[in-house]
């Protein structure tokens, strides 16, 4: 059934019209590569995203153990140093267990119980004193089981340091007689000179435990599920993924080496001293360490630091982990990815049979179509006419408009005219009759005060009607000239001289005459017409009304200010410093962009040269004030 439905729309798809064929394309291919391209990059972009705090963790952990070992170091060079000094301050001919200096060992190996061995050497490189830990108590080593070890790097490079100087070698196995001792015991030897009184004694060397910091960072990559690692500069594990790659330099295992068992991972740790690296079974992060004077925590102190730790700490978690996070997302984006395939197809397939049906009722209606083409065209005469007259009207109101203002500097010219006229009448009778001087004169007087009357009047006009055309010329264009700015201010809105205070809101206007500035006018305007507006949108939003106030004023010799107040609701102060950036509004939904106050504090400090400031007036909703200060010469535009 499900074949035969198919083959039924494909036999309609193929019989519509071309034109129809590319329609339903041009209307499938969105959600075809919406689903073929888009959900394949949400895909991998919400991958990074998940990725991104496992990365992080990794990270953080790996910050953690480089800090560890970095405080374990300074612990032991602090511990070295204090041992040198209180042992230059012992007598030491005497060695036997109840001397001075060898209860000075014992005390302090007891008192870490990190140290494997304690040593005071000669400078022939013998073993004059040693302590040693055994069942957990340190013990004197009898003098039949001293040995030399001068043949130990530890001591050839420590016997020629200055005084003050340490010692710290790499991490290596315990070695008694040449051999590894069994079990295995990683150590790690700090060592510094011994000197008393200015003359060298040898050497003070403690052989710190350091399966102690080895299981101390394997303890906390176990709680956060990683594991953690040393690896040293030959490229060997110190504690490795497994047993058998562990110390693998000291235990004759060659091919246990990193460039074998992972060249990838060791690549990655010669190219850079910190990073990640991926294959195919683990994420991994790594650091080098570096071990100089900067790790001593007593910056005061003077330490001649020589450090053989070569080692990076690499923090390790298995790709199977990260995988088993990430089902969750994986299974819900999978899903939605089937849901949008599936009604893609079901939209196709409803669509087939729309566009089939369009183009029977299409074929249909083309004969109705054609026998309507004339009323067609009538109709859209008729649009035409009554779009002419739509304008006409809108003509007429400005023009209405024009005329209210003309009307009365007109009137008073008319009544002059006709003054004159009557004048004139009177006259051309006296003249018939006879003409006396007093008619004369009172002719003279008569028309001369109806031609001042009427040039008056004209001159009025004249300059209504040069108003407008510079209001016009200034909102057009970028024309900087003198101008006065209470005459800006009320050319600024167009009800501004004829405020309708019909729908509750008045309108106060205090502008100081004679405030003269050569400036913008039409920025200027502009400005002033946006605050207006914006008062008369948000102002009084849930109140039934209330006032604005503009008011202008000198500010000092070379400064005006203006101020467009009302005393509407305000705004939230934690609104209010973001009120001029761009494309901030709390009237999204009502059509509002957040670029109006924002292009008025361009206008202001970019063409003006001048400053606006937005404040409530108070804390409890009494309204706002918008603040222009503005320099009565505004600075020339490049």
């Amino acid at each position: 059934m499900a074949s035969i439905a198919v083959r039924r729309h494909a036999r309609r798809f193929a019989a519509l019209p071309a034109t129809v064929r590319r329609r339903f394309l041009v209307m499938v291919t969105p959600w075809l590569l919406a689903c073929l391209i888009g959900f394949p990059v949400l895909w991998m972009e919400i991958a990074s995203l998940t990725q991104a705090p496992q990365w992080r963790a990794r990270e953080g952990l790996l910050e953690d153990s480089a800090e560890i070992v970095r405080r374990t170091l300074d612990g032991l060079l602090r511990d070295v140093a204090f041992l040198s000094d209180l042992a230059a301050q012992v007598p030491h001919d005497d060695v036997s267990p109840d001397s001075p200096f060898a209860r000075l060992f014992l005390s302090f190996a007891k008192s870490s119980g990190a140290f494997e061995q304690v040593r005071w050497l000669d400078l022939d490189g013998n073993e004059r004193l040693r302590v040693s830990m055994h069942q957990g108590m340190p013990e004197v080593v009898p003098p039949v089981n001293l040995q030399n070890n001068r043949s130990r790097p530890y001591f050839r490079e420590t016997v020629a340091l200055s005084p003050g100087s340490v010692y710290v070698s790499e991490f290596e196995l315990n070695t008694e007689y040449g051999y590894v001792e069994r079990p295995l015991e990683p150590i790690l030897y700090v060592a510094t000179p011994l000197y008393e009184n200015g003359r060298p004694l040898g050497i003070v060397a403690i052989g710190y435990r350091a399966s102690r910091l080895l299981d101390r960072l394997a303890a906390l990559g176990h709680r956060q599920g990683m594991d953690i690692h040393l690896v040293n500069d030959a490229g060997y594990w110190l504690e490795g993924p497994t047993p058998r790659e562990s110390w693998a330099w000291q235990l004759d295992r060659p091919e246990m080496a990193l460039p074998h068992t992972n060249p990838g991972l060791w690549q990655a740790l010669q190219d850079a001293s910190a990073g990640r690296h991926s294959d195919a079974s683990a994420h991994w992060v790594f650091r080098r360490l570096q071990f100089d004077s900067t790790v001593v925590a007593d910056q005061a102190s003077t330490i001649n630091l020589v450090s053989r730790v070569g080692v990076s700490v690499v923090v390790h978690s298995s790709r199977a982990q990260a995988e088993a996070a990430d089902w969750r997302w994986q299974l819900t984006l999978g899903g939605l990815m089937l849901l949008a395939l599936l009604l893609a197809g079901r939209y196709g397939w409803q669509m087939v049979d729309t566009l089939a049906d369009e183009d029977l009722q299409t074929r249909e209606l083309q004969a109705a179509n054609r026998a309507l083409v004339e009323a067609n065209t009538n109709l859209r005469n008729m649009q035409a006419e009554l779009e002419r007259a739509e304008r006409l009207s809108s003509l007429g109101l400005m023009v209405a408009g024009v005329a209210h203002e003309l009307n009365t500097p007109l009137g008073s010219a008319s009544l002059s005219m006709s003054t004159m006229q009557q004048s004139l009448a009177t006259l051309q009778e006296r003249l018939a009759s006879g003409l006396k001087r007093s008619d004369l004169d009172n002719f003279l007087q008569d028309t001369q005060a109806a031609l001042d009357l009427a040039r008056t009047a004209i001159q009025r006009a004249a300059g209504l009607l040069q108003r407008f055309k510079q209001v016009a010329v200034d909102r057009s264009t970028m024309e900087r000239r003198h101008f006065d700015l209470a005459e800006a201010v009320l050319d600024s809105h167009p009800h501004l001289r004829r405020w309708d205070s019909s729908k509750g809101i008045g309108l106060r206007l205090d502008l100081a005459p004679g405030l003269m500035l050569d400036s913008y006018p039409g920025p200027l305007e502009q400005v002033v017409s946006n605050l207006v507006n914006n008062a008369l949108i948000h102002a009084f939003r849930g109140r039934e009304g209330g006032n604005i106030t503009i008011r202008t004023a000198s500010s000092g010799a070379s400064h005006v200010v203006v101020h467009v107040a009302d005393d509407g609701v305000g705004v939230d102060s934690r609104n209010l410093k973001r009120i001029f950036d761009p494309f901030y509004t709390t009237n999204r939904h009502g059509g509002g962009t957040g670029l109006g106050l924002h292009i008025c504090s361009q206008m202001v400090t970019e063409v003006l040269g001048g400053t606006l400031r937005a404040q409530n007036l108070a804390t409890s909703g009494s309204g706002m004030v918008f603040t222009l200060r503005l320099p009565r010469v505004a600075p020339r535009k490049p």
